[in-house]
Order: structure tokens, then sequence, then C-alpha cells
């Protein structure tokens, strides 16, 4: 799966800094196509006058509309795995944080959607005390 293998590439600490900017990156784009739609919405009075412009507008703030529920539902989801792990990348013995190497992890298929948060654990090892444990 793509989560541990990210986290072994990188290491925990850039794999979850990643993370929030990529939850971060969606945000924004949400937030940018939201003012788009509602733009889009203020000009709909002016654009009655012209069909083809009124059909344009309303075909452009339907889109903005549909980007900014996928970049939030991206951001939510994003921005609670990556939390989730990061409550629990400190070890139990040494409270090291976020220094451990993937041992193990859910399964889950390659086409599982990342809307369904799988992996939603995984099995590490502490690279300062050698101590094992479950996060997520």
């Amino acid at each position: 799966m793509r989560l541990a293998d990210d986290i072994r590439r990188l290491g925990f600490r850039r794999w979850y800094e990643r993370q929030l900017l990529e939850s971060h990156a969606y945000l924004v784009t949400a937030f940018l196509a939201l003012i788009l739609l509602l733009a889009g919405i203020e000009s709909m009075e002016f654009a009655r006058r012209s069909p083809p412009f009124y059909v344009a507008l309303l075909g452009g703030a339907a889109a903005a509309g549909v980007l900014t529920y996928v970049g939030w539902r991206r951001f939510n989801v994003l921005l609670a795995r990556a939390e989730l792990f990061a409550e629990g990348a400190s070890c139990p013995r040494c409270q090291t944080w976020g220094k451990f190497d993937v041992l193990a992890e859910e399964q889950a298929a390659d086409d599982d959607p990342p809307e369904s948060g799988r992996p939603h654990w995984l099995r590490v090892k502490c690279q300062q005390c050698g101590r094992d444990w479950r996060i997520g």
C-alpha cells in the first residue's frame, strides 16, 4: 500500500509534513472555488439578458460548487488521517516522536479510495529503543 511505502521512503516526519501541505492545498483550492461559485451566483442577475452567457455562467458556478465540495472533503480526509497517525507516533517507552520503521499495515485493496482512510493502523518499531507498537 502507498502509505507504508511513503513512510518507509520519506520517514514519518516528512510524510506528515507533506500530508499537511497537501491537505491545506486542497483547502485553498476549495476556498478559491467557493469564491468563484459565489461570484457566479452574484453575476447571474446580469447574465439573464444573454442565454448562452447565462448557461456558461451556470455551468461554471456548478463546476466551482463541485470543486468546492471535493476540495473540502479531501482536506478533511487527509488532515484526519495525518492526525490519526501523528497522535500515536510517540514511542510508548522512550517518547521519541516520529522516528520508527514500519513493520506491517492493515491490508487494503489497491482500488480503495483515499476517502476510505485505509490503512487504519500500522505496526511500527522505534528506531531509538526498539519497542514495537500499533498506530491507529
